[in-house]
């Protein structure tokens, strides 16, 4: 019976190609000759520094597949791909380069591609830069942890690989299981059960309450060592199967097989280096973690840089509100060089759109106090700050948003209310009251107009 499983579970991986833009199935729309889907997918790829992407889109340009026929473009792609190491590019670089009209103008071709996307580029600004000792980012003191139910499991072994957010509040948000064995086993048992933990409220140097998002836990029912031989032989099965498909490229399976090591289910191998492989092999969730080892420093040196450019990958699709989020979060940190309000709105719009909390309570908040004309509107504001109370009632963040929009429109008194409001709200839920004490001595008794009924 378990044999027929993973003979199942090794055709879902053979069919689940289409389901991402990965290099499979990139590679797929390419052979089928539809240019005009896969020639955007292979350009992400090759940007990202997957050399056989690289090569297909000196192809492309050689040919004309999808695109005008540009040697020049050619021979760059060629030579960046031979960088990496990737076979036939070497071929392909020789071949191209007695094709070039002009040697000057193909070098110049190459420095650009290469100046961005070639191998020192992307060591510089995307790779990770890896630790070899494993740091544990920001420590957080747990209050309650029940543990999930398993008496209905019968002593199976079982495990579960769990994400999730801390609010504010030291309450979880957003839990959701990544990975678990045998598949969706013991997933309602850990989610149920994770959902009720809670934690000291988390707080920056300053005592501000703050969030602490993409935690990680592993649930087991029980030592894999001390089950039965069988049991053990099954489960290496699965993680061979697994293996197998990411050794054949396949990112979705990259990804897993680096949660798996993560779970120290696997010893002797880092689950960094299967994320990278499938960041570059373009999977979002893996992409999503890479910026998160860059964001908190735990398995790789810390780089705003490289995080936005990370999260900018993660986001492309509009799919990850989260990723969303913490982008505009660094694109809104005056000390980071890509510091930019405009885009980071965009961002903010986008994860808002899908009723993602925290990029609401930011986005309302920077449409109330922006400097930039082109941002700044309190009606959109107060409107932002009221959908997200309906989410989150008397958030002290929303509150004081509020306030100052009213304020910004006339409305001195109800601003001052307002404000005040955020203050005991601020106080109920134990947070810092500094900053919304600054901002009702900064706006109370400002010349508005007149109070509109």
């Amino acid at each position: 019976m378990f044999l027929k499983r993973c003979c199942c579970f090794l055709l879902a991986i053979g069919l689940s190609t289409g389901a991402q833009a990965d290099f499979a199935a990139a590679f797929k729309l390419y052979q089928n000759e539809d240019y005009q889907q896969a020639l955007p997918q292979l350009t992400n790829l090759a940007r990202l520094g997957h050399p056989h992407a690289q090569l297909l889109l000196a192809d492309s340009y050689q040919y004309g597949k999808g695109v005008d026929v540009d040697i020049n473009q050619a021979y760059a792609w060629a030579l960046t791909a031979r960088e990496f190491q990737q076979p036939g590019a070497a071929e392909k670089y020789i071949e191209l380069r007695n094709l070039l009209p002009s040697r000057r103008i193909g070098k110049q071709a190459y420095v650009e591609v290469s100046q961005n996307y070639g191998a020192l580029a992307l060591k510089g600004n995307l790779y990770p830069i890896v630790h070899n000792l494993y740091q544990r980012p920001q420590q957080i003191k747990p209050l309650r942890q029940p543990k999930p139910d398993y008496e209905q499991r019968n002593g199976a072994v079982a495990w579960a690989v769990v994400m999730f957010d801390i609010n504010e509040n030291g309450q979880v948000e957003n839990s959701k299981v990544a990975l678990s064995y045998p598949p969706a086993v013991i997933d309602e048992e850990v989610i149920a059960a994770i959902n009720k933990w809670t934690y000291v409220p988390p707080r920056n140097a300053y005592g501000d309450a703050i969030r602490l998002d993409h935690q990680t836990h592993v649930f087991s029912t029980k030592k894999l060592s001390s089950a039965k031989r069988k049991v053990q032989l099954e489960h290496q099965t699965y993680i061979d199967a697994v293996k197998k498909a990411a050794d054949a490229g396949f990112a979705e399976y990259q990804y897993k097989y680096g949660l798996i090591v993560q779970a120290g289910l696997v010893k002797g191998e880092k689950a960094l280096d299967w994320y990278l492989k499938a960041a570059i092999n373009g999977n979002q969730l893996a992409q999503f973690n890479i910026a998160q080892c860059v964001l908190n420093g735990s398995q790789c040196d810390k780089d705003g840089n490289k995080a936005i450019n990370w999260l900018t990958f993660a986001a492309k699709d509009g799919n990850n509100p989260q990723a969303s989020y913490l982008l505009a979060q660094q694109l809104l940190d005056s000390d980071n060089i890509q510091f930019d309000p405009e885009r980071a709105a965009q961002y903010l719009a986008q994860a808002a759109e899908q009723n993602y909390g925290p990029a609401i309570v930011e986005y309302a908040s920077l449409l109330a106090m922006s400097d930039n004309p082109k941002l700044r509107s309190a009606e959109k504001a107060i409107q932002l700050a009221e959908a997200g109370l309906k989410q989150d009632s008397d958030n002290p963040k929303l509150l004081s948003t509020i306030g100052i929009a009213l304020i910004e429109q006339g409305k001195q008194q109800r601003g001052e209310a307002m404000l005040q409001q955020a203050i005991e709200a601020a106080e109920d839920r134990n947070w810092a009251t500094d900053n919304y004490r600054e901002l009702l001595t900064e706006y109370a008794g400002q010349l508005q107009t007149a109070e509109q009924p």
